[in-house]
């Protein structure tokens, strides 16, 4: 209800749209839910901390592991190592956890992390070899 009110506002409130769309995933309104993400992507599609809440609420609550997948991977691709991590353990990802394209997802992101995390320490090394710090 609150979420509606502030879509009233702003039809453009993303952050409306996802807490919307989670309630609606916790009420077990499955094809609500699923329009108000849709809805919500087309106004932040890059968001990760969203696609990340969605692919919980679709996992956990709305039981549609497909869904949840395919929410996941664009956020996999940008998300960073706290929240990679947290991904690991999230209880809400217990059924999809062990899905080798979940597998897949959470190495491809880590190997990405750990290659910006040595691309980032060469440079600041090279920066204080060269007096720039």
């Amino acid at each position: 209800e609150r979420c509606e009110k502030n879509l009233t506002r702003d039809a453009n409130n993303g952050a409306a749209m996802g807490h919307g769309a989670n309630a609606l995933a916790e009420l077990g309104q499955r094809e609500r839910a699923k329009e108000w993400m849709e809805r919500a992507l087309l106004v932040d599609p890059d968001n990760v901390t969203m696609r990340y809440n969605f692919g919980c609420a679709l996992a956990n609550h709305l039981n549609d592991k497909e869904a949840a997948l395919e929410m996941l991977g664009p956020a996999f691709e940008k998300m960073g190592a706290g929240f990679i991590n947290h991904a690991k353990v999230d209880p809400d990802f217990d059924c999809i956890r062990d899905d080798p394209r979940f597998k897949a997802m959470v190495a491809t992101a880590e190997a990405r992390v750990a290659s910006e995390t040595r691309k980032n320490s060469k440079r600041k090394s090279k920066s204080i070899r060269l007096g720039n710090v």
